[in-house]
């Protein structure tokens, strides 16, 4: 028995029919699709003062004498004894900053050394205050000076509130997007893009001890006020579904 097979449908018909078929299914994608949705650019914002928790103390040893070993023998005897005072205090983290020597030179010939100067410098940090301004008032009567003094945020208490901040400056920006897509008449809006373009930290400025030696039998007063916090966060996003503004003659 002799049978006749159909013959093949073209593959081009085949390729025009899928074509077709996509092409109907788009139109089910509506606005989210769609081009020229209005794009808002927008910033959101968070800023708050917090209480500064951690103090930064910065003193000195300085000799002079005629001989150079003479002036680093004080620095290092005052020194030792500073850091096995401050050694006392668990709550109380010490360390040496630097060390210089400098010749001073007779006033009127220049090439003739007359004393040599030594400095060292003493680091106290600590998040108990009381204790390390009592501490900072002892080593004033040990013959080292206080040069500056601090307050700031420990890093973990900077990173807690920062990581607060970044979610109320995302949602400071969310408000203000979904209240300009009201304007518009958007019915949804499509982050296109986030990021954090500012982490700001203003630390207060030093204090200076500079009458510190005056009243060396009494700690300093001090107050360690707040430091400000800032994020910013900035991005795009597309209103989907806005109305189209409809310009009147003038």
């Amino acid at each position: 028995m002799h049978t006749t097979s159909r013959p093949a449908r073209p593959l081009r018909a085949t390729a025009t029919g899928l074509l077709l078929s996509l092409a109907l299914l788009l139109p089910l994608a509506g606005p989210a699709t769609a081009e020229g949705n209005p794009v808002l650019e927008l910033a959101g914002h968070a800023e708050r003062e917090v209480a500064n928790d951690r103090m930064t103390a910065l003193l000195q040893a300085e000799a002079r004498a005629p001989e150079a070993g003479d002036a680093a023998d004080r620095v290092n005897r005052r020194m030792r004894e500073a850091l096995e005072q401050a050694g006392e205090h668990e709550a109380v983290e010490a360390r040496t900053v630097g060390y210089s020597t400098q010749a001073i030179h007779d006033r009127d010939d220049r090439a003739q050394v007359v004393a040599w100067q030594v400095r060292q410098n003493l680091e106290l940090i600590s998040g108990d205050f009381d204790t390390l301004t009592e501490l900072v008032g002892a080593l004033q009567q040990a013959e080292l000076t206080v040069s500056q003094i601090r307050f700031s945020l420990e890093p973990e208490t900077r990173r807690t509130h920062r990581e607060e901040m970044i979610d109320e400056a995302i949602e400071d920006w969310k408000q203000q997007a979904r209240q300009m897509a009201r304007s518009l008449g958007a019915t949804h809006l499509r982050p296109s893009g986030l990021e954090l373009v500012d982490d700001r930290y203003d630390r207060p400025q030093p204090m200076m001890a500079m009458r510190a030696m005056d009243e060396a039998a009494a700690p300093p007063a001090l107050e360690a006020g707040h430091s400000t916090l800032s994020v910013t966060v900035r991005g795009r996003a597309q209103a989907l579904g806005a109305e189209t503004l409809r310009v009147g003659p003038r």
